[in-house]
């Protein structure tokens, strides 16, 4: 909430400008991480009201926050994997045309239904391994490497999948923009500016 205030008392009256910029996405459950078929998967759940054959089969970033224990301390660890080039991606499978007879009789609002939407982060498994889950101890091992988390850190941790697409321009006139979760974020951008372009106090709060 950001309020500029007005000459006039609030009981004369204030103005206010409301836009959310939250968006759907994929939000990972507290214990998501499990093998199924030789391949590494989390689980999900949606936020918001999604389209959810629109996350099928494509490219998808990871973000959040976890809290690790390193060397007795608490650390906080910014999670940000899937926006640069050089990124791995992520992605929830989908099945192929030709089997998929029964899902295309389906309505869109149920031909992939929720519990399916869950994020393949990996199928290499673990060394000379042979026992049980071996693709999901490798994830594990490669988490561990790189950020110091262990399984038990998805507990606590808040992490969510989102579309891993650059905002880009629409149209041969370059007239739209077309980029995940702009329809939000623009009405909160203008209503911020609208504040930011006030010159000196307004007579109403604002």
């Amino acid at each position: 909430c950001l309020a500029v205030i007005g000459k006039k008392g609030a009981k004369e009256g204030v103005r206010i400008a409301a836009a959310h910029i939250d968006n759907p996405r994929i939000d990972l459950k507290p214990i998501p991480l499990y093998e199924s078929s030789e391949l590494a998967l989390l689980k999900t759940h949606y936020y918001g009201g999604i389209k959810k054959y629109q996350w099928t089969a494509i490219p998808l970033e990871l973000r959040g926050v976890v809290c690790v224990c390193h060397n007795g301390q608490m650390k906080k660890v910014d999670v940000r994997i899937g926006d640069k080039p050089d990124d791995p991606k992520f992605v929830i499978t989908d099945l192929l045309p030709h089997l998929a007879a029964d899902q295309s009789k389906k309505p869109l609002s149920e031909a992939i239904p929720g519990e399916s939407l869950n994020l393949l982060i990996g199928s290499r498994p673990f060394k000379d391994d042979e026992g049980a889950d071996r693709v999901k101890l490798a994830v594990m091992e490669l988490l561990n490497q790189k950020y110091g988390i262990v399984e038990e850190d998805f507990i606590s941790a808040e992490l969510t999948a989102v579309p891993a697409f650059r905002a880009s321009d629409i149209g041969f006139d370059r007239s739209l923009i077309g980029s995940y979760g702009h329809d939000d974020r623009v009405c909160g951008y203008a209503a911020l500016a609208a504040l930011f372009a006030l010159d000196g106090a307004p007579a109403r709060t604002a």
